[in-house]
C-alpha cells in the first residue's frame, strides 16, 4: 500500500484498503502508516488534494482505530497535518474526531511534548488554532515547560484575536479545571466515582450486564405494580353509590364500600397504603438511578438515556398522584416530598459525581491519556 501510494495509484490503495482494512495500520520507515502518508500529503493540484482527501476519510472510515497510530516521533495523524499546513485535511480529521467523540487524541504529544495546538501556534495556523480552542487542553505544557499560549505571545507576529481568545480560554481553564500532571492524578484521593466504581460492575463487563438486567426488571415491575396496585381501583364515586354497588378489586371480600371514595382511586387504604406506595416507590426510584449510574459510564452522550429517564420517572410520580386517595393532603404532600427527595437523588447525584469525576480526568496533562484509568488494559 505504501508504494501504491507512492506512485499515487489511489485506485489500487482503496482496493488494498476494502480487502484488508489492517494494511493501513502497517508502518513504514519512521513508523509512517497510509493514513500518515496521506495526512502529510497536499497534491500536486485540486483534483489530486480531493482525492487524497477523500482517500483519508475512507481510511478513517474503514479502519477506526488507525488514527490512534502513532510514527517514530510519536505524531499522529493530526500533528503530521497540521505540521504539514494541510488544513483542509486538519478540518476532515477534525470533524472525524468530533463526530467519532474521540477529540481526547488533540492531546496526545509527540516527542516533544507538543499537542495538535503548540504545533498550529508554532507554525502561525490562525484558522486551525481558533478551530482547536475548546477542543484541547489550553494549559498543556510541552517538554520546554511552555503553553501554547506562551508559545503565541513571544511570536512577534501572533494574531492578536488569537491571542485574546486564547487567554480567554486560559483563564477560564485555570479558574474551573487547574491542569495537573499524571502523577500528581495518580497521588490523588480516588474520587467517589472510582471508589464505588465495582459496586456498579463498571470494571466487569459480565457484572455490568447483570446489574443493568435486574435494575430493568425490578424498574418495570415496581412501575407495573403502581399501575395495578393490590386492591385495584374503584369503579364509581361513594356520591353515586347505591346499596348494591361494588368496587373491582383482586380479593372481593377486601372492599369497603362505605366508605368515601373517587372513581378511579386506589381501593387500598390506611396504613398498608402508605407502605406500599413507599417501598414500591423506593424500589423503582433506586433501580432507576442504578441504571443511570451504571449506564452513565458506557456513554459520551448519555443526554438522551438521561431524558427518558426522567420522563419516565416523572410519569410514575404523576400516576401516583392521580390515583392516591384525596382524603389526606397532609399524607400526599409528604409522599410528593418523598418523590422529589427520590428524583433528585437519583438523577441528580450520579449526574454529578460522574461530572466531578471527568472533570478530574480532563485536568490531567500527560503525553497521551487512554480511558478512565480503571481497569484498562495494557495495548497488545
Amino acid at each position: 500500500m505504501h508504494l501504491a501510494l507512492e506512485k499515487k495509484h489511489y485506485r489500487t490503495v482503496r482496493a488494498l484498503a476494502t480487502l484488508d482494512p489492517k494494511l493501513i495500520r502497517v508502518q513504514g520507515r519512521g513508523g509512517i502508516t497510509p493514513l500518515h502518508w496521506v495526512a502529510g500529503k497536499k497534491g500536486d493540484n485540486k483534483q489530486e488534494l480531493e482525492d487524497l482527501l477523500e482517500l483519508l476519510a475512507e481510511f478513517l472510515s474503514t479502519c477506526r482505530s488507525s488514527i490512534e497510530d502513532l510514527t517514530s516521533q510519536c505524531e499522529t495523524a493530526v500533528h503530521i497535518a497540521i505540521k504539514k499546513c494541510n488544513t483542509e485535511t486538519f478540518k476532515v480529521l477534525f470533524g472525524w474526531l468530533k463526530r467519532t467523540y474521540m477529540t481526547e487524541i488533540l492531546d496526545w504529544k509527540d516527542h516533544d511534548g507538543n499537542n495538535v495546538l503548540h504545533i498550529a501556534v508554532s507554525e502561525n495556523q490562525p484558522e486551525i488554532i481558533k478551530l482547536l480552542i475548546g477542543h484541547t487542553n489550553i494549559n498543556a505544557k510541552n517538554f520546554q515547560d511552555e503553553t501554547a499560549l506562551e508559545i503565541l505571545q513571544a511570536h512577534p507576529y501572533g494574531n492578536q484575536d488569537v491571542v485574546k481568545r486564547l487567554r480567554r480560554q486560559k483563564y477560564l481553564a485555570r479558574l474551573f479545571t487547574p491542569t495537573l500532571s499524571l502523577s500528581q492524578f495518580f497521588t490523588m484521593e480516588l474520587t467517589f466515582f472510582e471508589k464505588h466504581a465495582s459496586f456498579f460492575g463498571i470494571q466487569d463487563k459480565s457484572t455490568h450486564k447483570i446489574i443493568l438486567l435486574v435494575s430493568t426488571l425490578i424498574a418495570t415491575a415496581t412501575y407495573q405494580a403502581a399501575l395495578s396496585p393490590p386492591g385495584g381501583y374503584w369503579v364509581d364515586s361513594s356520591s353515586s353509590l347505591s346499596a348494591n354497588s361494588t368496587a373491582v378489586t383482586a380479593h372481593p371480600s377486601g372492599t369497603a364500600n362505605g366508605k368515601l371514595h373517587q372513581a378511579g382511586n386506589m381501593i387500598l387504604n390506611g396504613w398498608k397504603l402508605y407502605l406500599f406506595t413507599v417501598l414500591n416507590s423506593t424500589a423503582f426510584f433506586t433501580s432507576i438511578g442504578t441504571i443511570w449510574a451504571t449506564g452513565i459510564s458506557l456513554m459520551s452522550k448519555p443526554f438522551m438515556v438521561y431524558f427518558s429517564v426522567t420522563i419516565l420517572s416523572f410519569a410514575y410520580i404523576i400516576s401516583l398522584m392521580v390515583e392516591f386517595p384525596k382524603q389526606n393532603e397532609v399524607a400526599a404532600i409528604l409522599l410528593l416530598a418523598f418523590f422529589g427527595c427520590s428524583l433528585i437523588s437519583v438523577l441528580l447525584l450520579p449526574w454529578c459525581v460522574h461530572g466531578m469525576h471527568i472533570g478530574a480526568l480532563k485536568r490531567i496533562d500527560a503525553t497521551r491519556r487512554r480511558g478512565d484509568f480503571l481497569g484498562s488494559k495494557d495495548p497488545k
